[in-house]
């Protein structure tokens, strides 16, 4: 085989490769995005069942306590996304405060009136630590943080590994996937307006009759031709990918407005 015929091939493959991702990508992150939603669900579920049992609870009883404990949290203030925020830099900096105060307690301190003034410090801190702890597990959304885990790391060496619920991979992962579905449906969004710009000069010319650059009436309509069926196409690809991203994407339901028409347009345009 030629070098240039197999070049050839090659490119042709791979076009073909990038017209399936992209035509499967919308698949791909909404059930890589659902595997670790159903991961995490699965291990709560396994957990409740297993404090369930050790506590000889039933399930109308667990359902009586979830009741309680809704109407309870609707008669107090919850905590706003802003206040969790600062709780966990608050939480984390008192963390790393603590364990360097000790780390460093009695090295670079060799007199007893110093190190008293920082075990006082430790302690104040301390205190301050887990009373913002008790208030992040207050707040009805979020993964709680274990105290117990907390005071045994700190009472180690290895305090500085501690891993917050904040800090999890799978959350992570979860952050890069929404951020990807977003991008899609803003390229998705922006080809649009591109298609649309370059119609706008086409249907004018067609409709004066004037056609320059020496390219003939048929040719024109054949152009206006492939830029709707390239609308088309786009606006289709929209409609599809708006079924497994719209729950996903609930905050910007705007990106995977679907529709027909004008008022398709519209909501993209919002």
């Amino acid at each position: 085989m030629a070098k240039s015929v197999r070049t050839d091939m090659l490119t042709v493959h791979a076009m073909g490769w990038n017209h399936r991702k992209e035509n499967g990508l919308h698949i791909a992150l909404s059930s890589r995005f659902k595997r670790f939603t159903a991961e995490k669900t699965e291990a709560v579920t396994e957990s409740l069942k297993k404090m369930q049992d050790q506590l000889n609870c039933s399930d109308d009883m667990l359902e009586l306590w979830v009741d309680d404990k809704q109407w309870a949290s609707k008669g107090s203030a919850s905590a706003s996304p802003a206040d969790a925020g600062c709780l966990q830099i608050s939480i984390e900096a008192l963390f790393v405060s603590i364990c360097q105060k000790k780390h460093y307690l009695y090295r670079q301190n060799d007199r007893n009136k110093r190190r008293q003034k920082i075990f006082q410090k430790i302690a104040q801190e301390n205190k301050r630590l887990l009373e913002d702890i008790h208030k992040y597990n207050q707040q009805p959304d979020g993964d709680p943080i274990d105290t117990n885990k907390v005071v045994e790391k700190l009472s180690t060496k290895s305090a500085e590994s501690m891993i917050w619920p904040w800090q999890e991979p799978n959350r992570e992962e979860k952050q890069i996937l929404v951020k990807e579905m977003m991008q899609h449906c803003q390229y998705l969004k922006d080809s649009v307006s591109k298609v649309q710009t370059l119609m706008a000069p086409v249907s004018l010319i067609t409709q004066t009759g004037s056609y320059p650059n020496g390219i003939t009436e048929e040719g024109y309509k054949g152009l206006m031709c492939l830029l709707r069926r390239n609308l088309h196409d786009l606006r289709l690809k929209q409609q599809t990918v708006a079924g497994p991203y719209r729950g996903i994407l609930e905050p910007s339901p705007r990106l995977v407005g679907g529709g027909r028409g004008q008022g398709s347009r519209k909501r993209l345009a919002k």
